[in-house]
């Protein structure tokens, strides 16, 4: 039986199986025999935004009459940005897409509950990159606010409830996190209650990454977070905007997370 659980999220654009792998294979090292106790999962919602992206592309590509230049750099802005100005629109508009995710992210809580031996009471910690960010903050605030996915919660277990709305989330660990990009216009600023005393948020950005962001100014609601500048990457990434994709291979994410997880087991 588990006794942690760890949930990743990816970010935007394109995401390939295994995103999580580096992260991975770092803790491994780290917990040695004690990653046995963990209950380690993968959130995977990029193929709910890819295929239509997709399509679009191939169709921009094939028309004759366009001319277009940069196409690395337009595909990069059209998957990436268009994951999160779709899921915004989604929320506001029709939420097929929007709820879609929510449920990726309830599927595999609930594969973790069930490997825990469904204990609510046993600790889980969320790292989520870039995009993923935004998108948990999102489902945290939904369970809190009881909207979404959490309309109706009829006939679901309490003690199952409890789990699902994250009322045992111990950290959460955010990198290269772009949710001011998301709420920079809007005044006040909020973010979700902590869901209990314990609960600690850790936020990672490189200062050369510019899709990554300090979060402790956004507002009141935010200041109990931890905002750490760490330099992510190596030799031809750490200087640069290359350094976004390279957080979770680098030792001052992996080191702390490793530790977390070791509090709890030990």
């Amino acid at each position: 039986m588990k006794e942690i659980a760890l949930i990743t999220l990816h970010g935007m654009g394109e995401v390939k199986d295994g995103y999580y792998l580096d992260l991975e294979e770092g803790l491994k090292k780290r917990l040695g025999n004690e990653w046995t106790k963990v209950s380690f999962h993968d959130v995977q919602y990029a193929p709910i935004l890819q295929t239509p992206q997709n399509k679009l592309w191939k169709e921009i590509l094939s028309t004759p009459e366009n001319d277009i230049d940069a196409t690395k750099l337009r595909k990069f802005f059209l998957f990436g940005f268009g994951d999160a100005g779709s899921l915004e629109y989604s929320a506001h508009n029709d939420a097929v897409k929007y709820i879609a995710v929510q449920k990726k992210i309830q599927k595999v809580l609930m594969d973790a509950y069930r490997e825990l031996g469904e204990d609510k009471s046993k600790p889980v910690v969320i790292i989520a990159q870039s995009l993923g960010c935004q998108v948990i903050s999102n489902y945290l605030w939904d369970a809190e606010k009881g909207k979404y996915i959490f309309e109706d919660v009829s006939g679901i277990d309490p003690n199952t409830l409890d789990f699902l709305k994250l009322k045992s989330l111990r950290k959460l660990v955010t990198t290269g996190c772009n949710i001011p990009l998301f709420i920079s216009g809007i005044s006040p600023r909020k973010t979700f209650k902590k869901p209990h005393a314990k609960f600690e948020w850790d936020n990672y950005y490189d200062p050369d990454d510019v899709l990554g962001w300090p979060l402790k100014q956004l507002g009141s609601s935010f200041k109990h977070i931890n905002d750490h500048d760490v330099n992510s990457g190596g030799l031809f990434t750490s200087w640069n905007p290359a350094s976004h994709s390279k957080y979770w291979s680098d030792s001052d994410v992996i080191r702390p997370l490793a530790n977390t997880l070791l509090n709890h087991l030990i």
